[in-house]
């Protein structure tokens, strides 16, 4: 295959796995066909590329990691405690975007069958905790808290904020701030 070919096989996985995520979303039984009638390609293409459904769905959420892997590798999350909050806003400001694809991984409960999606998952809770950690010893976050609850709340805000964003409740550019003030004023530490 010439590189043309390649480059634009590649486009149209992508495409196809973006337009995997938002059918299934909307319908999370829909078959392979729905899938491929959405993407414009038919069911052939979309088989020789994913033998099966559940081929398919670990494909999407793979794809799912790796933007969010992207999102918090261009957050610099490893800074000294002093300089957590503005990286939490990073990150939140380049999650925000992803929630549909954060929202396909949270729905999809087959999806935790895969062992090496979920040790990706874990390494990216791993990341987000190790930050909430220096933030606890900088004395930015409440220390008797466990860093698990810190990393679950901090996930569910920025999954709210994509929603309330999608249904035209906050505008985009003031959920970074939102999200961050709400953990802060909820898990952070009490100042004299």
């Amino acid at each position: 295959m010439s590189s043309p070919e390649v480059g634009k096989a590649a486009r149209t996985s992508a495409s196809i796995l973006d337009v995997a995520t938002e059918v299934l979303l909307a319908n999370p039984s829909a078959s392979m066909s729905d899938v491929a009638t959405a993407a414009g390609v038919g069911r052939t293409t979309l088989t020789n590329r994913f033998p099966t459904r559940q081929e398919m769905l670990v494909a999407v959420a793979h794809d799912a990691v790796d933007r969010v892997e992207k999102a918090v590798a261009e957050a610099e999350l490893d800074v000294p405690g002093e300089q957590v909050v503005d990286a939490l806003r990073r990150l939140v400001t380049a999650a925000i975007p992803l929630g549909s694809r954060i929202e396909f991984l949270v729905r999809q409960p087959s999806l935790d069958l895969d062992a090496e999606l979920m040790a990706r998952l874990e390494a990216l809770d791993e990341e987000t905790d190790e930050l909430i950690r220096r933030g606890q010893q900088a004395g930015i976050f409440r220390a008797d808290t466990r860093v698990w609850w810190f990393t679950l709340t901090f996930n569910g805000l920025i999954y709210s904020a994509w929603e309330a964003i999608v249904k035209g409740r906050l505008a985009p550019l003031d959920a970074p701030d939102l999200v961050v003030t709400t953990l802060l004023r909820g898990l952070g530490a009490e100042q004299d």
